[in-house]
Formats: structure tokens, C-alpha cells, sequence
């Protein structure tokens, strides 16, 4: 399979119209972990019980449970975002290969 200039050019455009999102998503998993983290800090203070209790039952406090869906989500598209921008790298990488040999006359 031989990657065409038009392949590379697409590789090259999807790279650069999706630095902002790559970025906001990374940012955007770390906000919401932060945010789950401060669900179960503030579910936390208002359960009764020994230490124990109270961190196996943060776990079940219903804002607690959608601020974890919430940054499960964001990981979900980061690296789906980060999966589909690797593969066009490994697009790149290809055709840099594949022209390294054309130049050397090893394929035509």
C-alpha cells in the first residue's frame, strides 16, 4: 500500500485542526477527575461512621458516582482523540519511509 501526497496532506490537516481539541479534552479529564475527587471529599465530611465506612460508602453517594461517569467520559474521547491523531503520525511516518526508499530507488 502506498500512501499518496492527498493522504499525507489529510494526515498533515487533521493534526493541526485538532491541536485545541486534543488539548481541551486532556484538560477537560483532569477538571473532572479533580471534580470527582472533590465529590467524595465532600461526600466524605457528611457520613457518619469509622474511617472505613466512610470510604466504602463515599463510593455509593449518587454526585460521587456521576462525577467518575464524568471522567470516565472525558477519557473516553481524550484517547480516542489521541488514538485516531497517532494513526495519522503512523500515516506520516509511513510515507516518510516509503519516499526514503523511492529516493533510494528500492520502490518504484
Amino acid at each position: 500500500m502506498l500512501i499518496s501526497q492527498q493522504r499525507l496532506e489529510k494526515a498533515l490537516s487533521l493534526l493541526a485542526e485538532t491541536d485545541t481539541e486534543y488539548a481541551q479534552w486532556k484538560g477537560a479529564v483532569l477538571r473532572n477527575e479533580h471534580m470527582a475527587k472533590v465529590a467524595e471529599s465532600l461526600a466524605y465530611k457528611s457520613l457518619d461512621g469509622t474511617v472505613e465506612d466512610k470510604r466504602r460508602a463515599v463510593l455509593l453517594v449518587p454526585e460521587v458516582a456521576k462525577a467518575h461517569e464524568e471522567a470516565f467520559k472525558a477519557v473516553v474521547a481524550y484517547e480516542a482523540l489521541k488514538a485516531r491523531r497517532q494513526r495519522e503520525v503512523l500515516i506520516i511516518e509511513l510515507w516518510r519511509s516509503m519516499e526514503s526508499s523511492r529516493r533510494q530507488g528500492t520502490i518504484t
